[in-house]
Order: structure tokens, then sequence, then C-alpha cells
């Protein structure tokens, strides 16, 4: 890690400790870099033993996100890797009481593909200790975004000629709604390491939303609008921009078919495991798919036509159902960086306008700051209550004319003032009287000097 260190100089970097005290494989340790703009977030870190560390980001709005980093030793070292599990379990569970958002990445040398008929098919094998820390992740929530590229020829791990997948990026229940996508890196130096790097994305509206609701909570209302958010007029290029909640509709699709494109991979790497609830949950799937073709028909040259069921896709090991739904979720990720473009735009339209109405239109500027707008009551027809030839007034224009007159009228003012108080009524009289209690002649003489007595 110091090697590294010293070459990346805009990552700060936190490390576990070192312990050779009681194993010979404990020398190592695990390592989290962090990009120099974030780093002044961190509070803290611990390390929990020399494979087991943990870092706390805190941000505005009472966010508050923990990074885990672990390194499982194989099972050569049994000991070991039993005690390092356990930490690790016990970390999560205190840090779920927390209630903060938080990520386990590292390499967990075991595999999750091999877990996953077990933990669906076999729930009493899964619950063995063996087996507790995938069933611990599963059972709570935890998701692990399979890396859209991955493949037989790329995985997180080579040696010997086998490629595998043993390094993974957990996420949280809490943080798993900001999960985006993953993808292996081949980083093809096998002289530096024998692991291909996992990068996972998230969307970072899970800090701008927090800031919001954190002044939403100052407020005692549920929503607050910082700025307004409309559309722009730019186009980016033939794509037509849509408003940001379509494209919170576009992420959850794009999640939900990358979901079930990973189940079409298992069934065609664990073939034996297929049973009659695949076809069950493929006749749910199948609507919700289709539903998912139809609204974004315009990315397809032709919607695609799925298979009614999944046991006649067994014929050719799924391979015709997995090309669909891969050529579907790789169209889709298209859509959804031109619609992430829009989005960065539109805020950056917005944000330009703002600081122009800081200069040329301030009240502009405060109306949006303070997301306040213009109130106003429409008045959609008038009544002209006339003895003789009343009459409803339904033309704006006639309706505008007549708002106007009306309050030009309905307090008449003399153009001659009264000349005495005696021509006042009864009622304004007694207020413009003089008081009896104030003597007149206060205001005889209010110039003359006031009279000095030398002491």
């Amino acid at each position: 890690m110091q090697f590294l260190s010293k070459r990346l100089s805009n990552y700060t970097v936190f490390s576990s400790s070192l312990d050779t005290s009681q194993h010979i494989r404990s020398s190592g340790g695990v390592s989290l870099f962090i990009e120099n703009s974030l780093a002044p977030h961190v509070h803290t870190y611990t390390s929990h033993s020399s494979r087991l560390l943990s870092v706390d980001l805190y941000f505005k709005g009472n966010i508050k996100l923990r990074i885990f980093v672990v390194y499982i030793p194989p099972t050569s070292d049994q000991a070991l890797r039993d005690s390092t599990i356990d930490l690790l379990i016990h970390a999560l569970s205190d840090t779920k009481r927390l209630g903060f958002h938080h990520a386990i990445c590292g390499d967990f040398n075991m595999h999750l593909d091999h877990f996953y008929p077990i933990f669906f098919n076999q729930p009493q094998i899964a619950s063995k200790r063996i087996h507790r820390l995938f069933n611990f992740l599963l059972s709570n929530g935890y998701v692990d975004f399979t890396p859209v590229n991955f493949s037989d020829s790329l995985g997180t791990f080579y040696r010997a000629n086998i490629i595998t997948r043993i390094d993974y990026i957990w996420s949280c229940p809490l943080l798993k709604s900001f999960l985006l996508t993953s993808i292996i890196s081949d980083a093809c130096d096998s002289s530096l390491s024998d692991h291909n790097p996992v990068i996972t994305y998230f969307d970072s509206s899970l800090l701008r939303s927090s800031i919001k609701l954190a002044r939403a909570r100052q407020l005692k209302r549920r929503t607050r609008r910082i700025f307004l958010l409309d559309s722009v007029s730019p186009a980016l290029n033939d794509h037509t921009p849509k408003l940001p909640k379509d494209l919170e509709t576009l992420v959850q699709y794009y999640r939900f078919l990358n979901r079930v494109l990973h189940s079409i991979r298992l069934l065609r790497k664990y073939l034996h495991s297929f049973s009659s609830s695949h076809d069950r949950k493929w006749s749910i799937y199948l609507i919700r798919l289709g539903n998912i073709f139809h609204l974004y028909k315009s990315c397809f040259s032709t919607i695609p036509v799925l298979p009614t069921t999944l046991s006649s896709c067994r014929a050719d090991n799924f391979k015709h159902i997995f090309d669909i739904l891969s050529h579907s979720s790789s169209l889709l990720r298209g859509l959804h960086l031109k619609e992430k473009e829009y989005q960065d735009l539109s805020i950056k339209s917005h944000i330009e306008k703002r600081d122009l109405n800081f200069d040329t239109d301030i009240s502009s500027f405060i109306n949006s700051a303070l997301s306040r707008s213009r109130r106003r009551i429409v008045l959609d027809r008038v009544f002209i209550d006339h003895p003789t030839a009343p009459r409803l007034l339904t033309d704006p224009l006639d309706i505008s004319d007549a708002v106007v007159t009306h309050f030009q009228n309905a307090v008449p003012i003399k153009s001659i003032p009264p000349l005495h108080l005696s021509a006042l009524p009864d009622r304004w009289r007694s207020e413009y009287s003089p008081m009896d209690s104030v003597s007149p002649v206060i205001y005889d003489s209010p110039y003359l000097p006031l009279p000095w007595k030398n002491g």
C-alpha cells in the first residue's frame, strides 16, 4: 500500500494495524483510499483487526456513511478466517443498529454464485456455520450488484487459467436504493496483482437528498425546493430529455432488468437448480419486462419477444433469453447515461440562471432561494349587481376592466377636504378635536429660548 500511496497524491490512505502476534499469515493489512475532496468528511476510522478496517464519513443532513474493507483469509488458515468472519458480522450488526449507510468491499475468498442455489433451494444448509457470512448478508437485505461485464473470460480473480469472482462490494438496505451499476475493470497486469478492480457506481443524490430533508425537518415540512428545476431548451443530440422523475423510474427499471439477467446467468451456470418456482416467478417478471420494453420501445429496433415460460429455454441452456436481456440492459444503460447528462445540464443551466438573477433580478433570486412563488387570485367571472341591468362577465378583458373600475370607485375620495372640524362626521370629529388634558398655550411660543438659571 505504501507503493500506491506514494503515487496517488490526490488520495488519503487509511490502513489497518498490522498484527503478527498470533498468526504468521496475519501480517498483511487492508487499506482504503479516499479522494482528497472527501477526506475532510472522515470522522473516524477503526482498525478492527489486521484484516478488517472501517472508515466513517459524516455529511450534512445527519448522513453517516461507513465503509468496510475486509480481507477474509482462505480456507488454508481456517482459524483466522473464522475470526475475521465473526468480527465482520458483529461489526455489521452494530453498524446497522446505529443507522449508518454502509458498504462492505474486499476479497471474500468465497464464491457467491455457488451459494445462491443453496440459499434459495436449501435453506437448512444455507444457515449452517460454514455459510454464515453470505447467509447473514442476503437474509438482512444486503445487495451485491453483479458487474454487468462479468463473464467466463472476465472475473475479479484469475490464476492458472481459472477465472472467478471472489471480490465484492455489498450495499446495505439504506444504500442500495442509490446503487446504479457495477463493472469489472480489466487491469491486464498479472505482474502487479492477480485481481481485477471492481467499480460500483452510486447516485450522488444520496447527499443532495439528505441536505434537503435536513432543511425540511427544520422547517417542519417534508420537502423543500432549493432552486427551481424545470426543463431546459437545449436538446441532447437526437434524444428527447425526460424529467428527473422519469430518470428515477428508468433507474428502477434498469436495476430490475439486471436482477433478472443475473438470475438467468445463474441458471445457465447451474442448470440443475431450475425448478417450477422459476416458471412461477417468470410469469410475474414477464409482465413487468413487457411494460419496460413498451415504455422504452424507442430504444429498440424491434420490441423483444420473450418466451412465456422459462422451461422452454432449457434446450439452449437459456442462451437466447440471456442474449435478449443482456442486449436490452446495454440499451437501457445508454439511455440512462443520456438521462443523467440531461439532469446535469438542467442543474447547471439553473445554477447559471440563479447567478445571473443575483446580478440582474434580485427579486427572482430571493424567491427561488426561499422557494417562494407569486400568489394571486384569478377571476374567471364577475357578476355586476346592477338594479336594472345585471350582467355576468366572462371575457378576460371585460373582467379586468370591471375589477379596475370597482377598486377605483369602491371607496370614493372627496376632491375638497373639509374646511373645519365641525364638517367632519361625529366619529372622526372626536378623534381630531384637541384633547382637554393638553394645555393649548404650549403652542403659543414654541421658539422662545428656555429660561437659564445660574447655580
